[in-house]
């Protein structure tokens, strides 16, 4: 009996035991009470809250302390810089409209597509820009290869044409586009190089809005010209508004201050030149704006002796008192790593030629943007070597409240979200916060319909890890998902409804369904590991998702490689059963696709299943010696038909390359090489081996062996025809339209997409 009890005594004990390491093992502890007392965190007396400045005397106090305090901290890090301003008279260079050798007549009857390609964009009517944007019949495409804007009837593909160009500038640098009833805006960075010094930020980059009148074709009127310090980052377009920011970072003219560079510290800041040196006119961004008016008092643009019915007009962005900031003391400064830059958001209204351009002018720095139909959110890096408290507020007026999203932070990189609510032209400052990580790009946020704000971050410290954060109105914290992942890069991300998919990888790559319905407690549905990893996902429907992806695999050096290129799609109706039901893999290692980059170069076709991407297609030589041997190439688009109930499969290749001399420049290249070996080393037979053959003292390229293709000389070559490229894709009803630097092509989609029509610039 006394045996029978210990040995159940001991299976007890051995059960309890078991059981607590279990329930240790797997129930979350929250240490932020441990946290708080560990002696190692340190606190940041910096509000991060936006202020005011109360005056521009009061600007200039506070700006010219930072740029002290921030020259004595980091003195090194900064060089002389060359900055131009530019004169009034000069702010405004005109674009040329060049006419087409047929003039449009728009009284003609037009037909137009019923379906027709959408920008593919992140939020519902928020548009993004684009350099090819298309309406029911025309395309409006940016060429980079001829600095042209065109305006192509596009539709029917009869009369497939140029109808109008707009040449730009060759200092216009990366221009896109918007368009909406009867308007083309384009906006661009501008290079300009005047003779004028300024200091702290750069002046010899502008940010350029024309808005055009698309009422006439054949006679393009400019409704607005408007041009605001510093490099365009952003935009966004919501009904007639355009939101545009600007930045521009702080830089300290070292050299003008300290001396010239020597090794050892400079002795002593020149205080007195500074002081003479700092204004506002050197800080505050400039605009120009000129702008249609029919109100002849405030006509005053002349243009060769004539008045023409545009008002000029040309001072700062903002007032001093409408300039929000936080900069941070210099104990801060010290502590981690800030340099803000001046950022300009500028509202365009492009419906009412009349109405002025509004601005807001903010002291921080950008790095993504998120925009849905009622609020901006901008996020800023924040980079600490040490873990920190949630700062605390110099209270001025009662209640204070720091909105963060945790009461400590770990170091490396978090990130500081700023909020400002947009209703038409009025942007009004709203809140900030800080949370830990950072996000990958805009597909990492969301704002649901109740304005809870939800975005995916990856904390490096003190493990790589990937979270989820959903903030209240105010951006305080309202739920959280934390280390949903460990030790895997973050991929992508994509908030459909009221669930989340999210991608992360390290060898093989997980695809996570998370649950938001209820946003208190967001809840993993399940995960799917496949190999490779996806950096978009699209909805095909509710129940089902496209994945565009790179499989991978593991090469000499045992680094995981890209290999195929895929098309996937989905099941995920049932969530404890999710199913890959079909792939389409596009040939062989290092092909790619840059819609994986860039989302608008998705084009999903709804109504016939249709997906259009270009691609970069390889073809792996399978050389032991030099893994990176292609034996063939192609750059195309293709037009993949994905039906969910039946298969994945391509229907057609579109290239607009014409290669048919490649084998004679082939030929002539190679016998150049052949040239070059007159004298050929002597094969020898190895004892006991096989033959050996010394390598040529001169280098041969593999396309030239007697056993490789042209395909090969191609596969090297392929850049050379780069202008050929195709860029862009576009359907109308039911003609696949491709877009390169060279031509538009068009094919039938009912006749086997048979090439119907083609349109050389």
């Amino acid at each position: 009996m006394r045996n029978k009890l210990f040995a159940y005594l001991s299976i007890f004990c051995l059960v309890w035991f078991w059981n607590s390491i279990s329930f240790a093992a797997t129930v979350p502890t929250d240490n932020q009470i441990l946290d708080l007392e560990n002696k190692s965190v340190k606190d940041l007396s910096v509000n991060f809250k936006l202020q005011k400045f109360s005056s521009c005397e009061n600007l200039e106090n506070v700006l010219l302390k930072y740029i002290k305090d921030y020259s004595s901290i980091y003195p090194w890090f900064s060089w002389p810089n060359v900055w131009w301003d530019i004169m009034f008279d000069k702010w405004v260079t005109w674009v040329s409209n060049n006419a087409s050798d047929t003039a449009w007549n728009p009284a003609a009857p037009t037909e137009v597509a019923k379906d027709y390609t959408q920008t593919n964009i992140q939020v519902a009517w928020v548009d993004e820009s684009e350099i090819i944007k298309n309406d029911w019949d025309k395309i409006y495409y940016y060429n980079n290869k001829d600095k042209k804007v065109y305006i192509v009837k596009a539709f029917p593909y009869q009369q497939l044409k140029v109808l109008k160009t707009i040449k730009l500038p060759d200092y216009y640098i990366n221009p896109e586009l918007y368009i909406s009833w009867n308007k083309l805006s384009i906006i661009a960075t501008k290079y300009d190089n005047l003779n004028y010094w300024y200091y702290w930020f750069a002046r010899n980059t502008k940010t350029v809005v024309i808005v055009y009148d698309l009422s006439d074709i054949n006679n393009l009127k400019v409704d607005k010209y408007y041009q605001v310090d510093w490099n365009y980052m952003k935009s966004r377009k919501i009904g007639d508004y355009i939101y545009v920011l600007s930045s521009s970072n702080f830089s300290f003219p070292f050299v003008n201050y300290y001396g010239p560079m020597t090794r050892s510290m400079p002795a002593q800041l020149d205080d007195a030149r500074i002081k003479t040196d700092f204004s506002v006119s050197r800080v505050l961004p400039k605009k120009a704006e000129l702008r249609y008016t029919q109100d002849k008092k405030a006509q005053n643009y002349l243009s060769k002796w004539k008045m023409l019915p545009y008002n000029l007009s040309n001072n700062t962005a903002v007032s001093c008192s409408d300039v929000e900031y936080f900069i941070p003391d210099i104990d801060t400064l010290k502590k981690y790593n800030f340099n803000p830059s001046l950022v300009t958001l500028s509202i365009i209204d492009t419906k009412n030629k009349e109405n002025p351009v509004k601005n807001k002018v903010l002291f921080w720095d950008v790095s993504e943007i998120y925009m849905s139909l009622d609020n901006l959110y901008i996020t800023s890096n924040l980079y600490t070597n040490y873990n920190f408290r949630c700062p605390a507020i110099q209270c001025i007026k009662a209640p204070c409240v720091q909105s963060c999203a945790m009461p400590v932070f770990n170091s490396w990189e978090n990130t500081l979200i700023h909020k400002i609510s947009i209703s038409k032209d009025i942007a009004k400052y709203t809140n900030s916060t800080i949370i830990p990580g950072s996000p990958l790009n805009q597909y990492s946020m969301d704002e649901n319909s109740d304005w809870l704000f939800r975005i995916i971050t990856t904390s490096f410290s003190p493990d790589r890890t990937i979270s989820l954060y959903t903030l209240d109105k105010s951006l305080n914290l309202y739920s959280s998902l934390e280390n949903i992942v460990k030790w895997e890069n973050f991929q992508s991300s994509r908030f459909i409804w009221n669930k989340l998919y999210l991608v992360s990888f390290e060898q093989i790559d997980p695809l996570f369904v998370i649950d938001l319905k209820d946003a208190k407690n967001p809840k993993i549905l399940w995960e799917l590991k496949i190999p490779g990893y996806s950096t978009y996902l699209h909805p095909y429907d509710a129940d089902n998702l496209i994945w565009i992806w790179y499989d991978t695999k593991t090469n000499s050096d045992w680094r995981t490689v890209n290999s195929w290129l895929k098309v996937d799609l989905y099941d995920v109706s049932n969530f404890s059963n999710p199913l890959r039901k079909y792939s389409l893999t596009l040939w062989d290692n290092w092909s790619y696709s840059e819609a994986l980059n860039n989302p608008r170069l998705f084009v999903w076709n709804k109504i016939n299943n249709i997906l259009f991407l270009p691609v970069t297609l390889y073809k792996n030589a399978n050389d032991i010696s030099n893994q990176y041997r292609n034996s063939d190439a192609f750059q195309w688009s293709v037009a993949i038909k994905i039906d969910k109930n039946s298969w994945i499969k391509e229907l057609a290749r579109v290239t607009h390359i014409e290669a048919q001399d490649l084998e004679k420049k082939r030929k002539e290249e190679c016998d150049k090489y052949a040239s070059q070996i007159s004298n050929p080393p002597k094969c020898e037979k190895i004892i006991g081996w096989w033959e050996y053959c010394p390598p040529a003292s001169a280098y041969v390229p593999p396309y030239c062996y007697q056993s490789s293709t042209v395909g090969e000389y191609f596969a090297s070559k392929i850049w050379e025809y780069e202008s050929s490229f195709i860029l862009r894709n576009l359907y109308f009803n039911n003609f696949w339209y491709t877009i390169s630097n060279s031509k538009i092509q068009v094919n039938d989609m009912d006749k086997s997409f048979s090439k119907v029509s083609e349109m050389r610039y």
